[in-house]
């Protein structure tokens, strides 16, 4: 159940994301065209607005097991190849997610003193959404994992 508020939660902070990226990269547009001028902190914004709409998906799709995948080899095996492909495929997303969190927490830690040129903003804080990432999928690839092996088990 709290996952499932956690999942709520960030479903609305990517629509968020999305509408003030989609809004002011409009306003570039407009100013770049219409005016002939730009403005250098809109680019930095939306570009890490974007990154941070990229991973926070990502990690919320795992929750449903829909990465990419080769459906064919999946939809190909026997039953019990099928499920213990699908349980290595969620391992597989806990370890990449621990190893980018960790890549991610060493290279916030690096960056903290260093701001984007345009905005200022401290790079360590559009770095910060790969910890984050990292916890999430991990959250959300083993929920997965558990409602996989449960159902295993019982059906």
């Amino acid at each position: 159940m709290m996952v499932r508020r956690l999942e709520q939660m960030l479903r609305a902070f990517i629509a968020a994301i999305f509408i003030f990226f989609v809004s002011i990269t409009f306003l570039q547009v407009v100013l770049r065209y219409g005016f002939a001028n730009s403005l250098p902190w809109i680019d930095e914004l939306s570009r890490y607005s974007f990154i941070w709409l990229v991973f926070v998906a990502a990690a919320i799709v795992s929750r449903e097991g829909a990465h990419i995948a080769i459906d064919i080899v999946e939809e190909m095996a026997p039953p019990r190849v099928r499920f213990a492909l699908l349980v290595l495929a969620d391992i597989s997303l806990i370890v990449f997610a621990a190893i980018v969190g960790y890549g991610g927490w060493q290279l916030m830690q690096l960056n903290w003193t260093t701001t984007s040129p345009a905005s200022g903003i401290p790079i360590a804080w559009v770095q910060f959404v790969l910890p984050l990432f990292g916890v999430l999928m991990a959250l959300f690839a083993g929920v997965h994992l558990h409602e996989l092996l449960k159902r295993g088990r019982t059906g």
